[in-house]
């Protein structure tokens, strides 16, 4: 039953796919600002994740190098100091890749 204030069944489909697809403009357009705010942090947490891993694995191997050899605590503090001179290194690396990449586009 159409009244005479409600809209027909073909002019509510035009005005529901007309509200979708603006909708998805806008979704589209928050999606791009969010990738621009959250590039940043994205590649800050990158680096940092890239000098963690370093030192954990490297403090790991030192560690289980010492029990073997029951060296404690000498091999641990020597892989330390390797995981810290590698998860720079990585960092830096990292850092001009992205940095590269960023003159690219």
């Amino acid at each position: 039953m159409t009244g005479p204030d409600l809209p027909s069944e073909k002019e509510f489909r035009a005005r529901l796919e007309k509200a979708r697809q603006k909708q998805d403009e806008k979704s589209w357009e928050s999606r791009d600002l969010e990738i621009e705010r959250s590039g940043a942090a994205g590649k800050a947490w990158r680096l940092s994740v890239e000098m963690v891993a370093a030192l954990m694995f490297c403090s790991g191997l030192g560690w289980l190098l010492d029990r073997w050899f029951e060296t404690k605590p000498w091999l641990m503090l020597v892989f330390v100091v390797i995981g810290g001179v590698v998860g720079i290194y990585n960092v830096f690396k990292t850092a001009k890749r992205m940095n590269a990449s960023d003159f690219e586009e």
